[in-house]
């Protein structure tokens, strides 16, 4: 038994924009948690924020990690603050909890893991739609290798993103806050799935521009894969398109195809293996490829209840900082691929 075996553990939240109400919302659900408090570099906005969830509004970042009352912290700021708040949370001995991108680049991956293991801290990377039952169920057929050998693994994220959006927060499509368009911001969980699902990537080959958005980053991009074990794929991502469309992942292999769509397994075609019980083949209701607010705190909830359990268990959470620095890597090639315009052996 670890010390955290049997206490309440308080959650702190950093940055108390839109997202961070997941996250407050998810931390009410488990049990033995609460959120103890929040904090943000605009003061009104954590005293808004303290005052709908019923929690202490901390003077600033560093009280918050100072509190004895918070043991791990959710970071809820924009991208390019990801990394040295990890950092920070992690020398002051707080588990962390960090949106994605986990970071911007891999130098600062490496950074944040350095300082995790140096302070003997668990870090858990969102990527909620790793514990959706779509994705588990997709995720036991390959293992199993019901689909025989993996021939082909595609994600086609097709998303709408208005200009009035981007225009909303002045850190929204920067390269310094940002770092990166349809792929770092909008397409990073797809990627992180096709990862999940079909391996370490060999090669890629990729072409990303700017088409139709007043922005720094891509709003369109396409690559094509080599994953290391033989199989070839596709990952496409745009805000550019109108009206967009769910987020497609398709699965191929010799004895059969597993198509998701959001949320929701929408295609099963396995040779001698009949639709597992529970799967209805139901087209998602998500629309967040339109809204990026138009999803539900069952993922956060699902997600930030396995890190509260690997406090306790003493274990690494499903996504961790390891499992978080592997999408960053791969699209951090393929942007090198697109301005380089070769392909990137990894």
């Amino acid at each position: 038994m670890n010390g955290m075996s049997n206490k309440v553990l308080g959650f702190g939240i950093i940055g108390c924009g839109t997202i961070a109400h997941w996250h407050a919302q998810a931390i009410q659900t488990i049990g033995a948690a609460r959120l103890a408090g929040v904090a943000d570099s605009r003061a009104t906005a954590a005293q808004d924020f303290a005052r709908q969830y019923h929690t202490e509004s901390f003077q600033s970042i560093e009280e918050l990690l100072s509190s004895p009352m918070v043991d791990a912290v959710c970071i809820c700021t924009p991208s390019g603050l990801h990394a040295p708040l990890c950092i920070k949370a992690a020398r002051a001995g707080k588990h962390v909890v960090v949106e994605k991108p986990m970071t911007l680049n891999l130098a600062e991956a490496d950074d944040v893991i350095a300082a995790c293991a140096a302070s003997k801290v668990k870090m858990a990377v969102v990527s909620q739609l790793r514990f959706t039952q779509a994705v588990k169920t997709l995720k036991s057929a390959i293992d199993q290798g019901v689909l025989g050998r993996l021939i082909s693994g595609d994600i086609y994220m097709k998303y709408y993103r208005s200009q009035e959006y981007y225009n909303q927060s002045s850190w929204r499509g920067t390269w310094k806050m940002d770092g990166g368009g349809a792929l770092m911001n909008q397409g990073i969980h797809g990627v992180d799935l096709l990862l999940y699902m079909m391996g370490p990537v060999k090669s890629v080959f990729a072409q990303a521009k700017t088409l139709v958005r007043n922005i720094e980053v891509e709003d369109t991009a396409a690559a094509v894969l080599e994953f290391q074990n033989g199989a070839l794929g596709v990952i496409q991502a745009t805000t550019s398109i109108y009206p967009g469309a769910p987020r497609r992942l398709e699965i191929c292999g010799s004895k059969g195809t597993i198509v998701l769509e959001e949320d929701r397994i929408v295609s099963w075609n396995v040779e001698g293996c009949p639709i597992p019980d529970g799967i209805s083949l139901e087209h998602t209701e998500n629309k967040s490829f339109q809204d990026p607010k138009a999803f539900g705190i069952e993922g956060h909830a699902l997600q930030l209840g396995d890190m509260a359990a690997a406090i306790r268990e003493d274990r690494a959470p499903l996504v961790d900082q390891h499992e978080g620095r592997k999408p960053v890597e791969l699209i951090m090639g393929i942007y090198q691929s697109a301005c380089e315009k070769r392909i990137i052996e990894f």
